[in-house]
């Protein structure tokens, strides 16, 4: 694994921890987004078609940096202090004001697939989030689409009150996490999401 797609995952899986877990949404669209920005480039380098440009032969006229504007309006909020011209102090109180949680499925959904399309592999929880992400967008999915396999793991969840819909995804995830069967799958990329610190053996005491 190279160091770039290492930094990536290691984002995305402290994202996707984090998100499961319902907890701090800004953090986990910090994550996210760098995590998929890494991701999408690496994915672009080895020529593979990634979300950004299956959206953009679906639609033809699409203005590509408005779709990075809107994928990307809360992130800059989040990570910088200044405008372009790095004097002007940045004003996004308002923008912020419209933020949510919500925010952060697509781009989530968007930095796994990719992360997908370039190992090969995924996570099981990655996994578990991506049927529950088809699940809570049925209005997204091609009207061709068998919902067979999200509807049989989240019933009727696309009517629910986000909460209840979060605690159906850990609820997922606690079930299907040590499944030996999708464990022994060569599509599972082994290992915990969200990897721990490496301490050395020994520490210096003071």
């Amino acid at each position: 694994m190279s160091v770039k797609v290492m930094i990536a995952r290691a984002q995305l899986g402290s994202a996707l921890d984090i998100f499961i877990r319902d907890r701090d949404p800004i953090a986990v669209h910090a994550l996210a987004c760098g995590g998929s920005e890494i991701i999408e480039g690496l994915a672009e380098q080895a020529d593979i078609p990634t979300l950004s440009t299956h959206i953009l032969k679906t639609f033809p006229d699409t203005d590509y940096r408005k779709l990075k504007h809107l994928r990307n309006q809360f992130w800059n909020a989040i990570k910088h202090f200044y405008q372009r011209d790095g004097k002007t102090t940045r004003d996004d109180e308002a923008l912020m004001a419209e933020f949510t949680d919500a925010a952060n499925d697509a781009v989530l959904f968007m930095g796994w697939l990719d992360y997908l399309l370039l190992t090969k592999r995924l996570p099981v929880e990655a996994q578990v989030f991506q049927i529950w992400w088809y699940a809570t967008n049925p209005k997204h999915m091609s009207p061709n689409a068998d919902p067979t396999a999200w509807q049989s793991l989240f019933p009727g969840i696309e009517n629910e009150s986000r909460q209840e819909q979060k605690r159906r995804l850990r609820r997922a995830v606690e079930k299907w996490q040590k499944n030996r069967e999708i464990l022994r799958d060569p599509r599972t990329e082994p290992g915990a999401l969200c990897a721990r610190a490496a301490y050395p053996a020994t520490t210096a005491r003071t």
